[in-house]
């Protein structure tokens, strides 16, 4: 029960268990609409201990910022749409 409150309210707890999560969406709001460019992410290198895995899309949406994840949505609904073209046909 402690993990899905620290997730609805982060910032109860921001040097605890709220940690990573209010560091993301820090990350994510620094993006803003176009990112800091590629490799440019402060997050990764200083505040999110696992950011190559767990909250890899919130170092991508401070690289790319808004527009960079909105194309990767569609990349990944394009992808799943393919999936299941294939799978219906099959």
């Amino acid at each position: 029960m402690a993990r899905l409150t620290y997730f609805l309210e982060p910032w109860n707890d921001p040097l605890g268990a709220g940690y990573q999560l209010n560091n993301s969406l820090i990350a994510i709001g620094s993006g803003g609409l176009f990112g800091l460019g590629l490799g440019e992410s402060l997050q990764k290198l200083f505040y999110l201990p696992e950011a190559h895995t767990d909250f890899i899309f919130a170092i991508i949406a401070e690289e790319l910022g808004l527009l960079g994840t909105i194309i990767l949505l569609l990349l990944y609904s394009l992808l799943i749409y393919r999936i299941f073209a294939i799978g219906f046909m099959a």
